[in-house]
């Protein structure tokens, strides 16, 4: 072989073997396929959750992608539907006195997660019977979002501009995120889906989810998406949670958490209004919930002028009264008539806690708070 022949077969080979890596790359840099390879522990987990079992809650799970994962693969309606934040975690079926409940909560979620949420469901026909919402404080400040949803952005888009047709057209306010920019650009010609399509691809054939067995002491979520608190075994008297109360409020004393921020935006929250309004078509029931925050520090929390735990509470009762949509609990844990024993933590309910805050719920004669 010559060496002229030598060097075009070496350059031959290169080119073809460039041009099917990039090929490759672009093949697993596709969106649906990133995301089926980029989440199959979720996936998994959600499939066995749809399935009625139980499942030991794996590390490094996305919890937003899990909530996803579950909300398109129910075959069924649950009666009651949960949506909220770490607050509302803990909420099991028997909390509620229903016999089929499905929790949806996210940690530290957005109202744009809950609006992805709703619109899965809607786009199968999935419409419980009634809804129960925690409603968060910082869903109303554009500054506590942190764009998890752009993963599922096309069923945002479609439940924003669902929300905006149902009166006067309402300002964009997720069309016009960044993030959305974002998807379709984000590693189309990199390695990283490569190498994501390749870890999801052992992940599919080696890893399966697991089922708690006696003497579990992990996370573990149940069978109706609720997540099985392990503090609730573990009694802490009340001088050692007020102590860890005020250590975290001190220490971290964030926007997100405690709701203090400057203002309440007013197009997120024409978008909830119409959300909540959209969640009772069909004959279905909104609950609209406010957990509250532990004694020793809501009234260091509220002396903040720019603090809103206040003023969305007020906004949240005045909707409910315009709309007869039920609100019980309160921000105020004196308001809410809510101990300081029944919490684990500055704004964490234990079950009893919980219990209590849902007690209007279960009893249909009872009225709400005032």
């Amino acid at each position: 072989m010559t060496v002229r022949l030598y060097l075009l077969l070496a350059i031959g080979t290169a080119v073809l073997a460039t041009a099917m890596l990039g090929g490759l790359i672009a093949w697993t840099g596709r969106p649906e396929l990133a995301e089926r390879m980029s989440f199959v522990m979720e996936r998994k987990t959600a499939a066995s959750i749809a399935r009625g079992q139980a499942v030991i809650l794996p590390s490094g799970l996305n919890e937003w992608m899990l909530r996803w994962k579950l909300a398109s693969r129910l075959t069924k309606a649950p009666e009651v539907a949960v949506l909220g934040s770490s607050h509302s975690l803990g909420v099991t079926a028997s909390l509620l006195g229903a016999e089929h409940t499905m929790n949806f909560s996210i940690s530290g979620s957005s109202l744009a997660d809950h609006l992805v949420t709703t619109s899965i469901l809607e786009a199968r026909a999935i419409r419980p019977k009634r809804w129960v919402v925690f409603v968060n404080a910082w869903w109303f400040d554009l500054g506590a979002d942190y764009g998890a949803w752009y993963h599922r952005v096309d069923d945002l888009l479609r439940m924003e501009a669902n929300l905006s047709a149902r009166g006067p057209a309402l300002e964009p306010v997720f069309s016009t995120n960044e993030s959305v920019l974002a998807r379709g650009q984000k590693g189309n010609y990199a390695l990283e889906p490569l190498l994501l399509t390749i870890d999801g691809m052992f992940l599919e054939y080696l890893s399966k989810a697991q089922s708690p067995r006696a003497g579990h002491d992990g996370l573990v979520i149940t069978a109706d998406g609720a997540l099985a608190v392990s503090s609730d075994k573990v009694p802490l008297s009340l001088a050692a949670v007020a102590a860890l109360t005020q250590r975290q409020f001190l220490e971290r004393p964030d926007r997100h958490r405690y709701g203090t921020y400057g203002q309440v935006d007013e197009n997120l929250w024409s978008y909830f209004e119409r959300w909540v309004q959209a969640c009772q078509q069909n004959g279905s029931e909104v609950w609209l919930v406010l957990s509250p925050y532990h004694p020793a520090i809501y009234p260091s929390i509220v002396q903040s002028t720019r603090n809103q735990l206040r003023t969305v509470e007020g906004r949240v009762r005045d909707f409910g009264r315009r709309t007869s949509t039920p609100v019980i609990g309160s921000y105020d844990p004196t308001r809410a008539q809510i101990l300081a024993e029944w919490f684990y933590d500055g704004d964490h309910l234990r079950e009893d806690g919980l219990r209590s805050l849902l007690a209007p719920f279960r009893s249909t004669g009872a009225a709400p708070l005032p």
